[in-house]
Order: structure tokens, then C-alpha cells, then sequence
């Protein structure tokens, strides 16, 4: 098939080409504006290959070179590497970290530290630039913050541990250590002082355990307001049953009077029925006795209508303090949400001073182990730049995803029109007929039209021959 053919074919088929490419466009836009953002932050550090000469005529020298960046590159995503991060970063802590480890399939099979750890190494990417003896170790992360932060980390990580792993003179790990600890002893008080500002600025300090008023008195509230709608609830079944019963509450004192009446009233009903059988009905003591039973009876009705009165006071009473704590419990609710927002930055500030202290407490025991054990400390690393959130993110790119879906889509596109083309057995176009049939293509007989003769035409084809 020549290039012409393919190029009738695209034009006849151009539709699907278009509806490949629009297709490919719409659903890289869709990946630029759904898929999550993730950013890479890189730590950049310098590696001085003291122990290899190139003057010296060493053959090996570039195989030296390779094999001391990759135990360097090896080093940096090493599993003692991350967990040390882990420990820098009080990863396990965490709660929403310990409520994943145990959701994962790793949980009873291995270590939370193991877990973080392994999870760290998979988005870290250390590599040496091309013609360069300089580290890059690059971490990606979907928060910015967070893969500064871990990138630093894995280089102060992968400097400690680098430490542990060269030998030197004392002098010179106290001459590499002095300005590194001075920095982390500033980087601590600096952090420090962002606490305490914080501290005074917002007037809130880190609750101690168990300590916290802002809960405490939301949770203080739900419990009365629970007592009290359950004191609701019975007030109004007692109203409605209209209940005198003193076993229903056996402290309130309209019920402990009617229970003195109903006590009277049955001791009256005793007695009229014993005199029933000595006295007459009309007898002064029988008509006494009545006339007693039906003041007793009177007295328990307007006893019973005053313990109603009283049960829908006490029940409007109820309905009023639930009221006011309901309004209550809305204040400590807003309350507790907006200093959530203090906290979690109070938090955080706390987790900035508690690396800073472990990070120089690291520091400072491994300069004083180097300098017992007369070891060369960090002669052979120097950091050059730490971390900085990147403010652009890495995925996706505009600018790489298009480009991609353009190409898909035209690749795509054509394929498809090929395949669409090879699937059409109608003959449309001369081309078609030399595929089709056996014997060669001759030519092309095209639909004669009818037209008017011309006068000379005429006359000469009745002219003699």
C-alpha cells in the first residue's frame, strides 16, 4: 500500500482520527483535574570520593566511582534508613498511621516501624546526577509540606548513618560537627520560640492526659442532657397514665400524700363495712362515718389534681433545661471545633521541637561516639541544598500529559481507520477494485450523460466517407 492509499484512506476515515484525538484530549484533561496532585521535593547532598585517586594512573577509577554512588544510592533506601526516619519523625505515634497498619494486610506480620518504613522507600527515589558526584534523593508525597519534610529527613537519615559507617581522626569529626550542631541547637530554639509564641498568641497550651476542658465539658453537658430528657420522659408517662402510684417515684411528695389518703381512705371503707351489721344506715355514727369517707375521697381528687398541676410544672421545668442545654451543648460543640484548629497546629509545633531535639540529641551522641572512637565523621558528605516544598506539583504536568494523549490519540486513530478500512468490503473507489478482483484494473467507464448534438458533428458525419 503506497503513501497515497493510507492518505486516502485517513481522509475518508478522517472522522475517527478526530474522534480518537478528542477523545484522548478530553480524558488527559480529565487526568489534570481529578487525578491527585503529587509533589517532589528533593534534598541535594555532595559525596567527596577521598579514597579514589585519579591521578595516581588507576584504571578502576570510573568503576570505583559507580560502585561507591551505588552503595551510596543503596544506602539512602536501605531499611535501616527508613526506619531511623521513622524514629526522627515519631511516625508510629500517630493514630491515623496505627489505625491503617491495622486495616493492612502487614498487621500481626510485621512491625508498624517495618510497615512505615516500607512505605516511605517507595516513594523515595535517591539517584546521583548524570557526570556528577551529587546525591539527589527526590520524595514524593501529596502534601508539599510532607515531602520537604520526609526528604530532609531521609538525608539527615542517610548523613547519621553514613557517620556510623567511616572511619577518621577525632579532630576532624569535632570540626565537621561544630557547626552542624550549632545549626540544629538554633533550628531547636527557633522552633521553640515558634511554640511558645503560639502558646501566648492563641492562650492554649497541649492538654495533659485526660485533661482536656474543652471535651470534658461537652461530654459534662450530653450526660445532663440525657438525665434530663429521661427525667422528661417519665414526668410525661406519668401525666398521661395519670399513675399514683408511689413506687413510681418515691420521693415526690404528692405521691407519698396520696399514698396517706388512699391508706385513710381504705381504713374509713373498713370500718363502714364492720358497722354496716351493728348500725343502721341512719345512725349518726354510720352517716359520720360517710360523710368522712366522701372528704377522704374529695381530698384524694384534689390531691391528685395538684400532683397533676405539679408533674406539668416540673415537666415545663424540664423542657426549659433541656432547652438551655441543648443551646449549651451547641456553644461547647463550636467551641471544641474551633480550638481543634489551635490544637492540631499546637500539634504540630510540638512535632517540629520534638524532631529538633531528637535530631540534635542524635547528633550529639554520634559526634561524641566518632570522637571516642576516633572515627571520620561526614568528611566524605556535605549537604548542599535541604528541601524546600515545591510549590508546583509533579503529577500531571500539562505540558508532558497532552503532548502523550496527542500522540495516543493520533497513533490510536490510525490504527483504528486501518482496521475500519480492511473490515469495508464495498467497492467505492477504483483502489478497491484492484484488491477485489482477480485480473488487472483497465480503466474506468464513467455514467454517459445525455447532451445535445452539435451542428457541425452533424454534417460531417453525413458528409461521404
Amino acid at each position: 500500500m503506497s503513501v497515497g492509499q493510507v492518505l486516502a484512506i485517513l481522509l475518508r476515515q478522517a472522522w475517527i482520527l478526530a474522534l480518537t484525538l478528542l477523545s484522548a484530549a478530553v480524558a488527559a484533561w480529565g487526568v489534570m483535574q481529578f487525578a491527585p496532585a503529587r509533589y517532589e521535593a528533593h534534598a541535594t547532598a555532595s559525596i567527596d570520593p577521598g579514597h579514589v585517586n585519579p591521578v595516581s594512573g588507576n584504571e578502576d577509577y570510573y568503576r570505583q566511582i559507580d560502585l561507591m554512588q551505588g552503595n551510596i544510592v543503596a544506602l539512602v533506601a536501605s531499611e535501616q534508613v527508613g526506619l531511623d526516619v521513622v524514629k526522627r519523625l515519631n511516625l508510629a505515634q500517630s493514630p491515623l498511621i496505627q489505625q491503617n497498619f491495622r486495616r493492612s494486610s502487614a498487621f500481626g506480620r510485621e512491625t508498624i516501624e517495618d510497615w512505615i518504613a516500607t512505605g516511605l522507600r517507595a516513594n523515595l527515589d535517591p539517584r546521583f546526577d548524570l557526570g556528577t558526584n551529587v546525591l539527589d534523593i527526590a520524595y514524593i508525597a501529596p502534601d508539599p509540606n510532607q515531602a520537604a519534610l520526609l526528604a530532609n529527613a531521609f538525608l539527615a537519615a542517610a548523613v547519621d548513618t553514613s557517620i556510623a559507617m567511616k572511619a577518621a581522626e577525632a579532630e576532624q569529626t569535632a570540626r565537621w560537627f561544630a557547626p552542624q550542631l550549632d545549626r540544629l541547637q538554633k533550628e531547636l530554639d527557633e522552633a521553640r520560640a515558634a511554640l511558645r509564641a503560639f502558646e501566648a498568641k492563641e492562650n492554649i497550651v497541649a492538654p495533659s492526659l485526660g485533661a482536656d476542658p474543652q471535651t470534658s465539658r461537652y461530654m459534662a453537658i450530653g450526660d445532663q442532657l440525657s438525665n434530663a430528657r429521661g427525667v422528661l420522659t417519665a414526668l410525661q408517662s406519668r401525666l398521661a397514665s395519670n399513675s399514683t402510684d408511689l413506687s413510681k417515684d418515691p420521693s415526690d411528695p404528692d405521691l407519698q400524700i396520696l399514698a396517706g389518703l388512699k391508706e385513710r381512705l381504705m381504713t374509713a371503707e373498713s370500718g363502714i363495712a364492720a358497722a354496716k351489721g351493728v348500725f343502721g344506715a341512719r345512725n349518726g355514727k354510720m352517716i359520720a362515718q360517710r360523710a368522712n369517707l366522701a372528704a377522704i375521697r374529695r381530698e384524694i381528687a384534689e390531691a391528685t389534681e395538684t400532683m397533676r398541676q405539679h408533674l406539668k410544672d416540673r415537666i415545663e421545668m424540664a423542657q426549659t433545661e433541656i432547652a438551655s442545654l441543648e443551646a449549651q451543648q451547641l456553644e461547647a460543640q463550636k467551641s471544641l471545633i474551633k480550638v481543634q484548629a489551635k490544637r492540631d497546629r499546637l500539634s504540630q509545633l510540638e512535632r517540629n521541637v520534638s524532631f529538633r531535639t531528637y535530631e540534635l540529641n542524635a547528633r550529639k551522641v554520634a559526634a561524641e561516639s566518632a570522637k571516642l572512637k576516633s572515627k571520620l565523621t561526614f568528611s566524605a558528605m556535605t549537604v548542599l541544598d535541604e528541601a524546600a516544598p515545591p510549590v508546583a506539583p509533579a503529577f500531571p504536568k500539562p505540558f508532558v500529559a497532552l503532548p502523550i494523549a496527542i500522540a495516543a490519540g493520533l497513533a490510536l486513530g490510525l490504527i483504528l481507520a486501518l482496521l475500519k478500512e480492511a473490515a469495508d468490503r464495498r467497492i467505492r473507489f477504483p483502489v478497491d477494485l484492484e484488491y477485489s478482483a482477480a485480473g488487472p484494473f483497465l480503466g474506468v467507464l464513467e455514467r454517459a450523460r445525455p447532451s445535445r448534438p452539435r451542428i457541425g458533428a452533424s454534417r460531417r458525419s453525413l458528409g461521404p466517407a
